[in-house]
């Protein structure tokens, strides 16, 4: 069948068709690949938008959290002055001894520090029994206000002393304790399990 056998309108109409087929290869091809990448493009785009207006408001916000943290450093610097660390301890009860001792007080129990940690803080804490008279247990407690780091007394019991011919007139028992800061320490890292090959 000849092509110019046809009347013009079947000449048209294979045209058409030919001409559709030559545009469903084209779009089909070239086309509808390259929308899906520039539609990938798109949504890439408008993440990395977000991500941009995310670090300019991270920015805009650093100056106000640098002042903060200066702040808080100097906070921290004035808790660490009067908070002892953990290697100070054994110097503070050393401290506290010397105390007893210069305040006339003789020692009938002392216990071990006994440490209980809590949420940020470590409590060392002894048991103290002495003996004396209400001048010398007072210039104690004068003394040991001194002490710059926080030093707690707690559970203060005071009873006369019974005994015939005896220095001393009443006996003391009392908690003391002082605290360490406790560091957070950070979740161990899950290992991950890689595939053998």
């Amino acid at each position: 069948m000849d092509l110019q056998s046809l009347p013009w309108y079947g000449q048209f109409l294979v045209f058409l068709i030919i001409g559709a087929v030559a545009f469903g290869l084209f779009y089909f091809m070239m086309y509808s690949g390259t929308q899906d990448r520039v539609n990938n493009l798109d949504v890439q785009i408008d993440d990395l938008d977000r991500i941009i207006r995310t670090a300019e408001q991270k920015e805009r916000k650093l100056p106000q959290l640098q002042e903060e943290v200066k702040r808080r450093e100097v906070v921290l610097n004035k808790l660490k002055e009067i908070l002892p660390e953990q290697n100070e301890i054994a110097g503070i009860i050393k401290k506290i001894e010397s105390i007893l001792s210069a305040s006339r007080l003789k020692i009938q129990r002392w216990s071990k520090p006994v440490e209980r940690s809590h949420e940020i803080y470590i409590q060392h804490q002894l048991s103290i029994e002495v003996e004396g008279t209400y001048h010398n247990l007072g210039m104690f407690f004068d003394k040991l206000s001194t002490i710059k780091k926080i030093f707690n007394v707690t559970s203060l019991t005071i009873q006369p002393v019974r005994k015939k011919g005896s220095d001393y007139t009443i006996k003391a028992n009392f908690q003391a304790s002082t605290f360490t800061y406790q560091e957070k320490k950070a979740a161990p890292k899950k290992k991950s399990r890689g595939r053998k090959r």
